[in-house]
């Protein structure tokens, strides 16, 4: 057995809860084109002749319903509730699918455009609720270094998912997969139906595979605190979050992190510049690259957290994010691609950051803490409207500089105010 806090948990149990974690993330990426709100959905729209303000409303739904988990984990908080209510963020988000799919097959086209809006309105929520369960259950039912392997084996094999159901969601709309794979295209709306359909038996899976989930029993001092629901504690559970140095510099550093990487859209279009094509005919390659790059480094990531220290994975993502956009700028010709599948790999900044906060936080916290930290992201969402500015009034290249400074910027927060391995603060 080992200890995490004041419960001890067999080492059985972790591997379990390691592969609920490992099997939810891969069939979540498995699905990506439904459950990553923002092309398909936009797509769709567009070929209803939609304006781009209401193209573009899926991902802006999206975001804002993003502080909804945080208010269910301040009015059910017990750890108790944990797989349940993981299990009925799951149903619910095939539920979804399964609801647009039946839109696309029977209701009249007026009806499809408010479905794709209340679909990633649900998508969000429940998506929140998965992810703030998810990692609960790995901070609080594995040791620091189980944690890192199966981070690592999640997002090394995880995007291998990712590509095959990429790869399988362009036959299916278009047939055709970069030249190299060729049938005959399921036509609209059935491929529709197919896409947010298949969502629905996939998410009923991952949900009845959460049920091998092992939550450590809850230590009498925290279930002491939660019964009902109290202004005072939810002041507690912000404020621990807020005045924790640790949490707030990291929290910070991951927000600086992300914000650099929205420059993707504005390295896509820069296929116009420096290859002379349009930016949709390499769209798939950009796919692939940036899934297979996040494959290949998501287990040397993991090794870093196991072997050296939870600050290094931060160090690195972030680095890589930045070679990524470099050689991007300056790297003439196709080879400038590989950009992309260098920004995929760093991409995974966003999993070692969640495990820094983490670690850094009480057991009876880390749903919270999981939940603020997805709220704040909320204020990413202008990051592309500031590169695209940026790049209308002074070109491409410029906004390219823009997201290395924020990057660099980043890098040497991390670097001078974290330390190596976080601790548990007693704020709050």
């Amino acid at each position: 057995m080992t200890d995490v806090g004041e419960v001890s948990i067999p080492v059985a149990d972790q591997k379990r809860n390691g592969l609920v974690f490992m099997t939810s993330m891969s069939l979540i990426y498995l699905i990506a084109p439904v459950t990553y709100v923002g092309v398909l959905h936009a797509t769709i729209l567009d070929s209803l002749k939609a304006s781009d303000t209401v193209a573009n409303l899926p991902e802006a739904v999206y975001l804002w319903v993003s502080p909804l988990p945080v208010l269910i984990a301040w009015f059910w908080p017990s750890p108790q509730l944990l797989r349940p209510m993981l299990t009925w963020a799951l149903i619910v988000k095939g539920a979804a699918g399964a609801m647009a799919a039946l839109a696309f097959a029977f209701a009249p086209q007026t009806f499809w455009i408010p479905v794709l809006i209340i679909h990633p309105a649900i998508i969000g929520i429940t998506g929140g609720v998965q992810n703030m369960c998810l990692w609960e259950l790995i901070g609080r039912g594995m040791t620091p270094k189980m944690r890192g392997l199966t981070l690592g084996w999640t997002f090394g094999i995880g995007p291998i998912f990712a590509v095959l159901g990429s790869c399988a969601s362009q036959l299916i709309l278009k047939g055709d997969f970069l030249d190299m794979l060729k049938v005959t295209p399921i036509p609209q709306p059935w491929s529709y139906v197919v896409l947010f359909g298949a969502s629905c038996p996939v998410m009923w899976l991952s949900a009845v595979l959460v049920q091998m989930a092992r939550v450590p029993p809850v230590p009498e001092s925290e279930s002491e605190t939660e019964a009902g629901v109290k202004m005072k504690e939810i002041m507690r559970g912000l404020r621990s979050y807020f005045l924790n140095p640790l949490i707030v510099t990291a929290a910070i550093g991951f927000l600086l992190t992300y914000g650099g990487t929205m420059i993707m859209n504005n390295m896509s279009l820069y296929a116009r510049e420096t290859l002379g094509e349009a930016p949709e005919k390499y769209a798939g390659v950009q796919l692939a690259l940036r899934f297979g790059f996040k494959c290949l480094m998501g287990f040397g990531l993991g090794w870093l957290v196991t072997r050296m220290h939870a600050r290094a994975s931060l160090l690195a993502t972030t680095s890589i994010c930045i070679a990524g956009i470099a050689w991007a700028l300056f790297v003439p010709g196709k080879w400038y691609l590989l950009g992309f599948g260098l920004l995929g790999g760093g991409e995974l900044f966003y999993v070692y950051y969640l495990n820094y906060i983490v670690s850094c936080s009480k057991p009876e916290r880390m749903r919270e803490n999981t939940a603020y930290t997805n709220l704040i992201t909320v204020t990413i969402g202008m990051m592309p409207i500031v590169f695209g500015l940026v790049s209308d009034r002074y070109g491409l290249r410029a906004s390219f500089m823009t997201a290395l400074g924020i990057l660099v910027l980043a890098l040497i927060l991390v670097q001078s105010r974290l330390p190596k391995q976080p601790t548990i603060s007693d704020v709050g």
